[in-house]
């Protein structure tokens, strides 16, 4: 692994009693963003968890620089448990209390239980989206969220894919053809044996 890289897979396979998908290479440098594809129940998720050193590679390698800081964004984070907790309450467990973000509602008393579905998942976005992170994991990130609430999304990441600078990004979506900037993962089934 040369000094650029921030991670590096090697013959990659993730899954826990079978491997979900073909052995693949990855080589995450920072700036980068990779968007990953496939049909559903190929394995994205858990290849996701892999790489967020969550769960063990069923085959192969994951060598993450030394030091690496990861932030994962998983598929169903707008599923926030319920309680009184308010939108000031979770952004000082996250460790961001001052965070600005149009995303964010601006009434920091709001109870979190009270957000739509939506609003829940803007609000863990922009929270993932600001975090202090060399990478950044994010599956499926724009489910949730409304159309104009997307196509900001799927702004964002296009500028963060031009700039080649940031974090490394790696994201599961299914907007994959929008964004032309990335490199591209698609992960194959395993045949049946």
């Amino acid at each position: 692994m040369n000094t650029s890289t921030l991670l590096q897979a090697r013959g990659l396979q993730a899954g826990l009693a079978t491997a979900l998908f073909a052995p693949i290479d990855l080589a995450l440098h920072a700036g980068s963003v990779t968007l990953v594809s496939g049909e559903n129940g190929v394995g994205k998720s858990s290849l996701m968890r892999t790489l967020a050193g969550e769960q063990a590679p069923f085959a192969g390698t994951v060598q993450p620089a030394p030091g690496l800081r990861i932030c994962h964004f998983s598929q169903h984070a707008a599923q926030l448990p319920g309680g009184p907790f308010s939108v000031d309450d979770l952004l000082r467990l996250a460790g961001t209390p001052a965070l600005v973000h149009p995303w964010v509602p601006g009434n920091p008393r709001q109870r979190v239980d009270q957000l739509s579905g939506g609003q829940r998942q803007r609000l863990l976005l922009a929270m993932a989206l600001t975090a202090p992170c060399d990478l950044l994991l994010l599956d499926e990130p724009a489910q949730h969220l409304d159309a104009a609430s997307r196509l900001t999304f799927l702004a964002w990441l296009e500028g963060a894919a031009a700039r080649s600078r940031g974090p490394a990004i790696v994201v599961v979506t299914h907007d994959a053809e929008t964004i032309q900037a990335a490199s591209r993962v698609h992960l194959q089934a395993l045949p049946d044996a």
